[in-house]
């Protein structure tokens, strides 16, 4: 077949425009696996910083003003109306025996989603959201000497910071948390 032939036969026009369109293609996409994430709300208790798993969080907000309730452990600070919930007041940092947190304009309250408990935790700051690859290592902790490692789950190290998984069920769980009155 001449080149004149081929030119008006359709089939062999569309097997040539086939050839030169696979000689120039690129190739499919590869399929990348992506790193499945762990996100946390970030907060700083004193020095540490910590970072709670997101169901844990119901709602993060400035401190609120409360009144104070007597004869309650002094970590205890009162209750507060938060958009019609009473909501009690807890200093986590005074709960874990260090001094209360200063109440500047980074403190914030973080009202915890543990159904039958209505509780907001004075923490020194929120960072905001925190993602980490959920496959990272967790960090040994066993080395350190502090009560609130007792309601860590490990940690995540990233550009050398430590972020200790703060695990609120388990510190709503906890006999002391529970026991408020003096």
């Amino acid at each position: 077949m001449s080149s004149t032939q081929a030119s008006r036969d359709p089939i062999a026009l569309l097997q040539q425009m086939q050839q030169s369109a696979s000689a120039g293609a690129f190739g499919l996409p590869q399929e990348v696996e992506t790193a499945v994430l762990w996100s946390g709300v970030a907060f700083r208790l004193a020095d540490m910083r910590l970072v709670a798993p997101l169901d844990h969080v119901l709602e993060v907000l400035p401190p609120p003003s409360w009144t104070i309730v007597p004869n309650v452990q002094p970590w205890l600070k009162g209750v507060a109306n938060i958009r019609g919930n009473l909501i009690t007041i807890v200093d986590l940092q005074e709960y874990f025996g260090k001094p209360s947190v200063f109440m500047g304009a980074s403190a914030r309250l973080v009202i915890i989603n543990i159904p039958g408990l209505h509780t907001g935790l004075l923490v020194n700051e929120v960072y905001g959201l925190r993602h980490f690859d959920a496959e990272m290592a967790r960090q040994d902790l066993s080395g350190l000497n502090d009560p609130v490692l007792a309601h860590l789950n490990g940690a995540f190290l990233r550009d050398n910071v430590l972020w200790g998984i703060f695990d609120m069920k388990s510190l709503a769980e906890s006999q002391t948390f529970r026991n408020v009155s003096t």
